[in-house]
């Protein structure tokens, strides 16, 4: 046991700021390479693999980064939410498979959001993959409204006018596209919200996109005055 804790130790001490990197890479190619590679209906064998090669470095990161049981336990569970709705859905469908999936995948950008602002934001010097664990909390917080769009669309299907919620593999492309294009404050206007919770859901991710930058950079250089004092 207490090898075990020793070890654990060691791989925090000399691996939670790379693995912030790496888990930013991975979730930028899940993104932005592997959703709209199946949304454009573009058969590569063992794409969906990747899926659960990014949830497994999830949970992995959550253990290393925080060492915290209770956070991984937690995402731990979100993830084989997800498993078994997937192999679920091989056997019969299910009415409520895109619920679940929404509110597994909520757990799991939460819970590696919270455990990521912890080593973002707190104190220590500032590096370069810290840095880079700011683009990734970012694309958490995008991720996360991308799970709360979809529970909102699919309790009401008109919540979105020209944004369609079905099970099909140009879904999650649609959503995400819409989720960044809102904390970003983009505004195409091709994808907009109707429904009062939805423009609520809206403007609280556009206020954390505008607000974001601003106090990531505050926190940055007061890390940097405390360091140099040092």
């Amino acid at each position: 046991m207490v090898n075990n804790k020793s070890r654990l130790y060691r791989l925090q001490r000399d691996h939670s700021e790379r693995l912030l990197s790496i888990l930013t890479i991975l979730l930028l190619v899940m993104m932005f390479v592997v959703a709209p590679i199946q949304a454009a209906g573009i058969s590569i064998r063992g794409i969906e693999v990747f899926g659960f090669i990014v949830a497994s470095a999830m949970v992995g990161g959550v253990l290393v980064i925080s060492a915290n049981s209770t956070a991984t336990i937690i995402i731990l569970g979100g993830v084989l939410l997800n498993a078994l709705v997937a192999v679920a859905r091989l056997a019969t469908p299910l009415t409520y498979d895109l619920y679940l999936v929404a509110m597994a995948w909520f757990i799991i950008v939460s819970t590696l959001g919270f455990v990521v602002a912890q080593k973002v934001f707190g104190s220590g010097q500032v590096s370069f993959h810290r840095i880079v664990g700011a683009i990734l909390l970012y694309l958490l917080i995008g991720l996360a409204f991308v799970s709360l769009f979809t529970l909102v669309g699919l309790v009401e299907p008109n919540a979105f006018n020209g944004l369609v919620l079905e099970d099909n593999q140009k879904m999650a492309s649609s959503v995400i596209y819409f989720s960044f294009v809102t904390l970003t404050s983009t505004g195409y206007g091709d994808i907009y919200p109707v429904n009062p919770i939805a423009r609520s859901l809206c403007n609280l991710e556009t206020i954390i996109g505008q607000l974001y930058p601003a106090t990531l950079l505050a926190r940055l250089v007061t890390l940097e005055i405390e360091g140099t004092r040092r």
